[in-house]
């Protein structure tokens, strides 16, 4: 075969570390370069698509770029820290990952409301350090989910298994405030819950008012931006339970410490900090709070959904560099 017979593998780069298996998938399509390899420093210079998790790309950078540069694939949904505006407008198309990761997002947020609900972590701290907890005092401040009513800021992929799981397990009644809801999801929505048990409300308040738990599934926008702050935290339930596993900033750290410190809420599962990962430096009040339980924004990172999650970015590009009709493409 001659040289010009053999096809062309596209420069791929990947700024974060994959399974193997991924990898050698990867390397069938393309010249791919791959964290830890020293030389996927030289992206700008070489790349024609990217591969990025949490890895920023910022407008400098996108002023760098190889003028063959074509695509980038992003393991999972956020993408705050892309300059998908200054992609756009050189002609670069932003792929995502939507729903890959959603069950397992689901879980997290169902584990957080679980463990806050029955004061797990709180009373696992206490016996730790030594403290004898009887049974009787363990079991003041633990409350069931059974019956209780989920309250989604958001009600795309994650929010609907969230909703399912919920639904399934304790028979509660979902609210739903999502302004962009996109209409097959609204469909699914009437598809899974009778009407005695979901609805979907136009104003905030009125959510947060209704919900003894409320789980935050949108992402990180101007308009999303501290949109739960002290005048929202003081319109939920003093029983209920704020769990945030999407993006920080959503949630203003200050007043959700207020907030539980006065009694305005019960309870605070936080997946996301507008600092990552968490630190005590950062948020020491709060991580130290009796009633928060903190995860470094693990919710989409169990072993399994990685490399399903990293396998969905690769086939993106595989298809993009073949001509395919672009997937899952970020729209601004």
């Amino acid at each position: 075969m001659s040289p010009s017979a053999v096809p062309h593998k596209p420069r791929v780069f990947c700024l974060y570390p994959i399974d193997d298996s991924v990898k050698e998938y990867a390397e069938r399509y393309f010249d791919f370069t791959c964290e830890p390899d020293p030389r996927v420093n030289q992206w700008k210079e070489q790349a024609e698509a990217v591969m990025v998790r949490s890895n920023k790309i910022t407008p400098s950078d996108v002023k760098s770029l190889n003028p063959g540069f074509k695509f980038v694939g992003k393991h999972g949904v956020g993408v705050d820290a892309i300059a998908v505006r200054e992609l756009s407008e050189k002609g670069i198309r932003v792929m995502n990952t939507p729903g890959v990761n959603a069950s397992a997002v689901a879980e997290l947020a169902l584990t957080l409301s679980l463990c806050l609900a029955r004061d797990v972590a709180s009373i696992d701290r206490r016996i730790r350090s030594g403290e004898v907890v009887s049974k009787a005092e363990g079991g003041l401040k633990g409350f069931q989910l059974s019956g209780k009513t989920l309250g989604l800021i958001g009600g795309g992929n994650i929010g609907y298994q969230l909703g399912k799981m919920f639904y399934g397990s304790f028979e509660s009644k979902i609210i739903v405030y999502d302004p962009h809801l996109h209409p097959s999801m609204i469909q699914k929505w009437s598809d899974l819950l009778p009407s005695s048990h979901f609805k979907r409300v136009d104003n905030l308040d009125d959510l947060l008012k209704e919900s003894d738990v409320v789980s935050i599934h949108v992402p990180l926008l101007d308009s999303t931006k501290d949109l739960i702050n002290e005048e929202q935290l003081k319109k939920m339930k003093k029983s209920s339970i704020l769990i945030n596993t999407a993006r920080g900033g959503i949630v203003n750290e200050d007043a959700l410490f207020k907030a539980l410190e006065k009694g305005w809420i019960t309870g605070a599962g936080i997946d996301a900090f507008s600092i990552e990962p968490p630190s005590k430096e950062n948020f020491g009040k709060l991580i130290d709070h009796p009633r928060v339980l903190s995860t470094p924004h693990i919710g989409a990172a169990s072993l399994d959904v990685i490399r399903i999650t990293a396998l969905a970015v690769v086939e993106h590009l595989v298809e993009a560099f073949r001509g395919d009709e672009l997937r899952d493409v970020v729209k601004l």
